[in-house]
């Protein structure tokens, strides 16, 4: 990690800042941890550290929705050092910290803790948003002091990892949450159905003998929640969205007027039921791997606007928790480093977004939902630069091995991709891959 002189200068980079709706060629100038000026006439005079980015792309910084850190008490699957740096490799310069920690995240003193370590010198230099527990102990029960909690400093709230059951419960939350101003990030899945399931339910996880989830243990809760924030008013964004009925359901809440958001992760549009073949718990995720008609109309969705936004779900596990067979490993993958090479490879350079909508559902979109000061390249627009450099062609082969966050737990390992964050900048910069050397963009110093 590395400090930036007093003026940087990103040059000759394929601007994209959905923001603005800018899709041009030119700088970027970072100035004392500010951006400065911008666009193809940008004052570039007097820098004294040039990045030529030819060919690259230049973003606002990424924002990831989605991500747990596993601190507090569960450090030896991640902690908010190795999970910051992680998103900053990632390209990532803004993550929301799931609340499902031990204990959650359902008191002010935790999210203290959480705002307190992940800005210490020594963590990734990125922003983390907390989300707090929707219920006291994530028991579905109670709805936590979120009063407390928003001043403590969370961006939502959440019932991710402990989805809560009783819809009265819900009902209230939302009441509240309304009251507030709160958005709810739903985790939809009616436990009744899915809580012995490894793997989706139909004709794979019959043919190998493993329990299946249906589908309608997402859908049930998609509606259900669908309907609650329609008859309360309560913004709520639906977690990792992956049948094609949730997306059904999605949009038809969205035409009804319902506040209503929701996300996909990179392995619901790149992997199905199909890869579970080999008994690998690496492909072992909640909600499970679906169907390719599941995974076609989840792309379909995300061209037509009914997806909001990409989420990595990073879901870190110590290497010992995952080398059990399939139907004993946890739920849920580390998905940080590897979301902007499969989301380029099987989104962007498959014809199913633009590069810029690209980025609007990595980092525009994100921000605006959760009203974070992010996604944007406007000068003055963050409280500090926040700037991702991608090179949207490089070949690479993505890694376990050679990742900072401490789960190793991926279905993509081994994979080639094209597309990776090379520069990451959160007021310095706090990431340069070694493909940033490679001859395809030079350093200069004046």
């Amino acid at each position: 990690m590395s400090s930036v002189p007093r003026k940087t200068v990103l040059r000759n980079g394929r601007i994209l800042d959905p923001s603005q709706e800018m899709d041009v060629v030119g700088s970027v100038v970072i100035e004392d941890a500010q951006i400065v000026d911008m666009g193809p006439d940008a004052d570039t005079s007097d820098a004294m550290e040039v990045y030529d980015c030819s060919g690259l792309w230049i973003c606002p910084g990424l924002v990831d929705m989605h991500t747990h850190l596993r601190e507090p008490g569960e450090e030896h699957r991640e902690t908010i050092k190795s999970g910051t740096q992680a998103a900053a490799a990632g390209g990532f310069t803004n993550i929301c910290c799931m609340p499902n920690t031990s204990p959650p995240l359902d008191n002010p003193v935790l999210i203290d803790f959480i705002l307190d370590k992940s800005s210490a010198p020594d963590a990734g230099g990125v922003f983390v948003a907390p989300v707090g527990a929707l219920t006291v102990g994530q028991s579905g029960k109670q709805v936590s002091d979120l009063a407390a909690l928003k001043r403590a400093g969370i961006v939502a709230a959440s019932d991710e990892g402990a989805p809560v059951q009783d819809s009265s419960v819900m009902m209230r939350a939302m009441e509240t949450c309304l009251q507030l101003d709160v958005p709810i990030m739903v985790h939809c899945d009616d436990l009744s159905l899915s809580a012995h399931g490894a793997m989706n339910d139909g004709a794979v996880s019959a043919m190998l003998g493993l329990a299946g989830i249906p589908r309608s243990a997402e859908e049930i809760m998609v509606m259900r929640n669908c309907l609650l924030a329609l008859n309360t008013g309560c913004r709520i964004h639906i977690l990792r969205v992956s049948t094609w009925g949730a997306v059904e359901m999605v949009r038809q809440a969205k035409y009804l007027g319902a506040p209503v958001t929701c996300e996909v992760c990179p392995h619901h549009f790149c992997l199905t039921e199909n890869a579970v073949g080999e008994f690998d718990p690496n492909y072992k995720t909640t909600p499970p791997l679906r169907t390719p008609v599941d995974v076609d109309i989840v792309l379909q969705a995300l061209n037509d606007g009914t997806i909001d936004c990409i989420a990595s779900d990073h879901s870190p596990y110590a290497p010992h928790e995952v080398d059990v067979p399939f139907e004993e490993a946890p739920f849920g993958m580390a998905g940080l480093e590897s979301a902007v090479g499969a989301t380029l490879t099987y989104v962007t350079h498959a014809g199913i977004l633009s590069p810029l909508e690209t980025v609007r559902k990595l980092s525009t979109t994100p921000a605006t939902i959760l009203r974070l000061e992010a996604g944007t390249l406007r000068p003055g627009g963050t409280p500090v630069a926040q700037v991702t450099v991608i090179d949207p062609n490089v070949e690479w082969t993505f890694d376990v091995h050679r990742t900072f966050s401490r789960g190793k737990n991926s279905a993509f390992h081994g994979q080639s991709f094209r597309g990776k964050a090379v520069v990451t900048f959160c007021g310095s910069e706090i990431y340069r891959d070694p493909f940033f050397n490679d001859g395809r963009c030079t350093l200069q110093l004046a």
